[in-house]
């Protein structure tokens, strides 16, 4: 994706005046526990726009009169760190993976911003100042501003995070492959859940099975912790502890996802432990598939916002559980719809984006429709990712099974 990285460096360039410059930052590991620390995880701005992933490396990039400079600090190669901590890429192939000329090692960063600063340069400096780590002292971005701040007062801080998230809103090509690709690995690990789950197996087990999918597939962890329910665990939903036994007659919800290559899916699906729906579960699970269809119906690029295909999906399924006798008339949906269900996907599988605008060409997110009724023990989501088009949309998920006889059919295969 190296030319997509610089299409996006260039796009962002056009709000960096002159005598501008714009800071990132890979990010580090956060320590565990005495002197271990948590998978590292590249920031996904950074990543958006350099295509690097290596830890602790700094992003630069100054407009000089119109022309603009950029500079990558990377780790230097050195055997004995990487005999500890890995291998460390070197300047050739980070220019590669980049396309960025100018590669200079961490250790130089700090004197070269110095000489910058020092020579009045630049008048602005832009941050990622992401939302989600406002008042954290040890967000990079946070305390590197903070530290500049205090010594050079003059300076004025931009935010380039609301600039950067619109920019991921909308998916190139080689995203949305990439997407396909992890809806690929996705499909299949569900598909192995649905023929391998039996009734007495433990969660985790079943969850096993999607991991082995993934790995063989090359994949070495998911895109978020997976949920793997059974029975009244359902009712827990963002359940990552998947210790329960599985018990005939109870519904299995996946909600589960493959990062192939940083690009993630999204999808949920429910099925029965001994792979056929009792006819409370048909009626219910028919409900949900019914509203995931028409929702999918609405998606014409211009016409309709998420909090509208939200207030569609409450006051539809409302209707149906009215009608179907589940619902009193003056009743609140809420006692059985519990939460939203359309998100962006992409680098994150929560991934920025608005929520008020219209859907536009270029986006995925998800379209998912759960209800769940603790008092009848029938819990689940129907959750699909699509794609828009310029006329209309794309049911990326679409092979992964969701219809009545076709989880049947596969599970008694």
């Amino acid at each position: 994706m190296n030319g997509s990285h610089q299409l996006r460096r260039k796009q962002f360039y056009q709000n960096l005046n002159a005598g501008e410059a714009v800071v990132l930052f890979a990010g580090a590991a956060p320590r565990k526990t005495a002197d271990a620390s948590y998978p590292f995880f590249t920031n996904r701005n950074f990543y958006y726009l350099t295509g690097i992933l290596q830890i602790d490396s700094i992003f630069f990039a100054i407009n000089q009169g119109g022309r603009v400079e950029e500079t990558l600090f990377i780790h230097d190669k050195n055997p004995m760190a990487e005999r500890w901590h890995g291998y460390r890429i070197s300047h050739q192939e980070a220019i590669e993976a980049s396309g960025i000329k100018n590669i200079s090692e961490i250790k130089k960063f700090d004197e070269f911003l110095k000489d910058i600063l020092e020579a009045r340069s630049i008048s602005s400096l832009w941050y990622d100042f992401d939302k989600f780590d406002e008042g954290r002292k040890d967000a990079p971005q946070n305390k590197h501003s903070e530290s500049l701040l205090s010594a050079y007062s003059w300076l004025n801080c931009k935010n380039a995070y609301p600039l950067i998230c619109e920019a991921r809103t909308i998916k190139d090509a080689g995203e949305i492959a990439e997407i396909r690709n992890a809806l690929g690995v996705t499909r299949d690990g569900i598909h192995a859940m649905m023929k391998a789950v039996k009734s007495g197996m433990y969660e985790y087990q079943l969850e096993g099975v999607f991991n082995k999918v993934l790995a063989d597939a090359g994949v070495r962890e998911p895109a978020f912790a997976n949920i793997v329910s059974s029975g009244r665990n359902n009712f827990f939903i963002h359940y990552e502890e998947p210790m329960g036994i599985i018990n005939d007659g109870d519904l299995i919800l996946t909600d589960v996802g493959a990062r192939k290559n940083q690009y993630v899916s999204d999808i949920s699906r429910a099925f029965p432990v001994n792979g056929k729906f009792t006819p409370e579960q048909k009626e219910i699970y028919s409900i949900a598939l019914k509203v995931n269809k028409e929702l999918m119906s609405l998606l014409v690029p211009g016409e309709i916002s998420f909090e509208q295909i939200e207030a569609y999906a409450r006051r539809r399924i409302s209707e149906e559980l009215v009608a179907a006798g589940h619902l009193g008339k003056d009743e609140d949906v809420s006692k059985y719809y519990w939460h939203k269900g359309t998100h962006h996907i992409g680098l994150d599988v929560h991934d920025v984006g608005p929520h008020g605008n219209p859907i536009a060409p270029g986006m995925v997110f998800t379209i998912d429709v759960g209800i769940y009724m603790e008092d009848k023990n029938i819990g689940f989501r129907i959750e699909d990712n699509v794609f828009i088009t310029e006329t209309g949309y794309e049911h990326l998920s679409a092979d992964i099974v969701r219809e009545i006889d076709d989880i049947e059919a596969m599970m008694c295969s």
